[in-house]
């Protein structure tokens, strides 16, 4: 049974399984934390500290491959803790003081807050979190193994995070990931309050974070984006709040910058420029220290996937220990873009109202009001400059990667001590945007919230509302039950076979690559192939046999309305990979 398709509880329930989860890693990071970090010990960074800790050695586990003798024991750990703190995890929430006399904003941030918790806890339903980051965990929970590299490209997009997935999804609950994104975002909002006792700053500063319309698309699946954008904002926070870097300060940037870079590899890129500063800055005060934790904790980090990698290619050239993906590959992630606009105006403006959630929003662009308040926001500025800089010619730039810095801008206003700005003109200025990402959650809400309630009123938003969904179900119910199929449609996660993706053949470079994943196809069997449509122009269309079935058309699935324009029908064929690689076409 595959629990996308089929799950085991309905969607409540799976929230309140969430919730025990993330309450038992606050419980575990808050000891961690009072054992090795008690001079940053707050709710948002045990949480962070945890989730480093799990996640990081779970992968190690899987590398050794121990997972299927541990992973449940891991799952009710964290259940039972969880359950343990659960009251003091309530009552930390109901500290968050939003009563009383609220202005007109803090109404607005409540019910915003609201509508994107409903949101979180959705099902899933877009392309990417139906490919790699619920099929890895899933692969992993059926064969004690993440994917091979050569056998399933976009497997080395993915990071810890999906790693650390599995456990949630063993106790079928795959709203685990956003509703911990949520969690972040309001812990993170909460660490605002705490730090900023003007209410009028605070007030704008919620609107300033919540009113960016990616966050729509952050928290609507399992994307680990903003808790790892949250480890960076820490990081330089911690930076620049203390004058002297000292060993133990040095140790918890680094470890929360690495962390991140686990998740995904593209906070590299934002590590690597708070980190050269920390280093430096820790570097005055104790070098030998400082050098010898730096490289210690970079092998804790790296050095397992740096094997891994290295066990699973011959090709030694290509290795390095973040990932390892054929220059085409690389190079179309560098200029892809989500809408198309030209950068710098597509990460600001959507091509349309299918393409909201895509983009940043202009109230990054506040920030340069701020400029001349503080040495402090001076040097926020110059760090997001420089990194946008870096970003933009070495990593992907789509509005989702650039909402790191809307975090980065939010902490310089902790360090604004002049009492006359006028925050409450600032938050009107963002209002717009803000209404506007109100009007879509009311409608995401609207359209997802029944399908909490029981697993038929699930099928039919998953239906309507998740990518090839209704597509994948029809496969589901036509394939041979010991079938191996070979998909060339994304969502493989939804499949109940045992799969093959193709997303080798998009981005191969190199012939010896592409006889590696022949290979795996010929040993493992892969006697099926799925098409969108007939595959008449596939490169795979001459290895085919007999036409096993073909499907009448279904509507292209989306959560956003104004993008079912379209649809599409699938076949499946058998597959004769004993006549590759003569009958592939290049």
């Amino acid at each position: 049974m595959n629990i996308l398709v089929e799950p085991i509880y309905i969607g409540f329930f799976q929230v309140i399984i969430s919730f025990f989860i993330i309450s038992g890693l606050i419980f575990a990071g808050k000891y961690i934390n009072l054992f090795l970090f008690k001079k940053y010990q707050n709710i948002l960074f045990d949480l962070i500290v945890s989730l480093i800790f799990f996640s990081q050695l779970l992968k190690i586990i899987v590398y050794l491959g121990f997972f299927k003798d541990i992973y449940l024991f891991f799952s009710y750990f964290l259940i039972l803790i969880g359950v343990f703190n659960l009251k003091s995890f309530l009552i930390y929430f109901k500290k968050i003081n939003y009563s009383g006399k609220n202005s007109k904003i803090e109404i607005i941030v409540i019910i915003i807050l609201f509508l994107l918790f409903l949101i979180s806890v959705a099902p899933p339903s877009m392309a990417d979190a139906l490919d790699y980051h619920y099929g890895i965990p899933l692969y992993l929970l059926k064969y004690n193994q993440i994917p091979n590299i050569n056998f399933w490209l976009y497997a080395n997009v993915g990071g810890n995070g999906d790693i650390f997935n599995s456990l949630a999804l063993t106790l079928g609950t795959d709203n685990f990931v956003s509703t911990l994104q949520f969690i972040s975002i309001f812990l993170f909002l909460s660490f605002l309050k705490n730090e900023i006792k003007d209410k009028n700053k605070y007030n704008f500063l919620s609107i300033f974070i919540l009113s960016s319309p990616t966050i729509l698309q952050l928290l609507s699946g399992p994307k680990f984006m903003i808790l790892p954008q949250i480890m960076t904002t820490a990081a330089l926070y911690i930076f620049i709040k203390n004058k002297k870097i000292y060993l133990l300060d040095f140790v918890f940037i680094v470890i929360l910058l690495m962390g991140a870079a686990q998740f995904k590899s593209s906070f590299l890129i934002s590590g690597f420029i708070i980190g050269l500063l920390t280093t430096f800055k820790a570097l005055k005060f104790n070098f030998l220290k400082t050098l010898f934790s730096g490289i210690l904790l970079a092998s804790v980090f790296f050095l397992p996937t740096a094997i891994w990698n290295f066990n699973q290619v011959i090709n030694f050239e290509l290795i390095n220990i973040f990932s390892i993906m054929p220059d085409e590959m690389m190079k179309n992630m560098k200029v892809f873009k989500e809408n198309n606009f030209v950068y710098p105006l597509n990460i600001f403006i959507p091509e349309s109202f299918g393409k909201v959630s895509t983009v940043l929003g202009f109230q990054i662009f506040l920030l340069l009001l701020f400029f001349n308040k503080s040495k402090e926001f001076k040097f926020i500025l110059f760090i997001i400059f420089s990194t946008i800089l870096l970003h933009y010619f070495l990593g992907m730039n789509v509005g989702r990667m650039y909402y790191e810095y809307i975090l980065w801008g939010s902490i310089g206003f902790i360090f604004l001590k002049n009492k006359n700005i006028n925050y409450y003109f600032y938050s009107k200025l963002i209002l717009p945007q803000t209404l506007l990402i109100f009007c879509f959650c009311i409608y995401f809400v609207a359209v997802s919230i029944p399908s909490l309630f029981s697993n038929n009123l699930r099928n039919q938003f998953m239906i309507k509302n998740t990518f090839h969904y209704e597509g994948i179900k029809w496969v589901n119910q036509n394939l041979p039950k010991e079938a191996k199929v070979i998909s060339t449609i994304r969502p493989v996660s939804l499949l109940k076979n045992e799969f093959a993706p193709t997303d080798w053949l998009d981005f191969y470079s190199d012939e010896d690559d592409l006889l590696k994943y022949f290979n795996i196809l010929k040993e493992k069997k892969f006697d099926y192939i799925l098409f969108e449509g007939n595959g008449d122009n596939h490169p795979f269309k001459r290895c085919t046999g007999t036409k096993l079935k073909q499907s009448d058309n279904f509507q292209h699935s989306t959560r956003n309305p104004f993008n079912r324009n379209s649809k599409y029908s699938l076949s499946i064929y058998s597959f004769k990979y004993n006549m590759l690689p003569n009958c592939f076409k290049n």
